[in-house]
């Protein structure tokens, strides 16, 4: 069994529907759009969506949680797909948006990755398209400047993260605590921070390029949490 598939079960009490996120996504796309969710996890932000009146096309590699996605979508307009990051160009139709939230981008490997994905993002947007993407503020982090995570108690459960910087790459060790069972894994994300981001969408096509330091539309900064871009083809 994977890490992520043991995770699947606590994954909605992990990480619930971020409502502001829900805000700025909506506000930056119009109703009855056509939008792509890469990095869907259990789809409580694509069933939202999908709620408000947007036509869904989610994208989640992890098996048991596109599972569930469908499992929750059984009354909702919400197609879903096992694709990866790198199988955008599997998909026939243009969307007018697509968004990658939950710092699902920095899983790519290296920036030869992220800039072939900004690529197949552009070419699967439909003219005036516009692409949203979240991810941690790696500035912040590499600067050592007191980037934590705060331990997530329930009943049932406990969840623990961790960063640890190593050259080029970030590990980030996830440990769940349930049941008298401890399940641990580590990952390695590659950093990407504004300096090295925004010139890729710019080489892209992108036409204009907006960055917010959370989803309030608080200006970005290197000490912001986060670093949110939309960008409109």
């Amino acid at each position: 069994m994977t890490f992520y598939r043991s995770l699947t079960p606590y994954y909605d009490e992990i990480f619930p529907t971020n409502i502001k996120a829900v805000n700025f996504l909506v506000s930056n796309f119009k109703q009855g759009e056509t939008l792509l969710d890469v990095g869907a996890g259990t789809g409580n932000m694509a069933l939202y969506l999908s709620k408000e009146g947007f036509k869904i096309t989610a994208t989640e590699p992890e098996e048991a949680m596109a599972n569930q996605i469908r499992e929750k979508a059984t009354n909702h307009s919400v197609s879903v797909f096992t694709k990866t990051m790198q199988q955008l160009d599997e998909f026939e139709e243009p969307f007018d948006g697509i968004y990658s939230i939950g710092n699902t981008l920095v899983h790519l490997n290296n920036l030869e990755e992220i800039s072939e994905f900004i690529h197949q993002v552009y070419r699967r947007l439909a003219v005036d398209g516009v692409f949203i993407c979240q991810i941690v503020n790696f500035e912040k982090v590499l600067g050592n400047k007191d980037f934590t995570f705060p331990v997530i108690q329930k009943e049932t459960f406990e969840f623990k993260r961790r960063y640890d910087v190593t050259g080029e790459h970030v590990l980030f060790t996830t440990t769940l605590s349930s049941a008298g069972q401890t399940f641990s894994n580590t990952t390695t994300l590659f950093p990407v921070t504004s300096k090295q981001l925004l010139p890729i969408l710019k080489e892209s096509g992108f036409q204009t390029i907006e960055t917010y330091g959370n989803f309030e539309k608080g200006t970005y900064s290197e000490n912001s949490p986060a670093l949110i871009v939309v960008a409109k083809k």
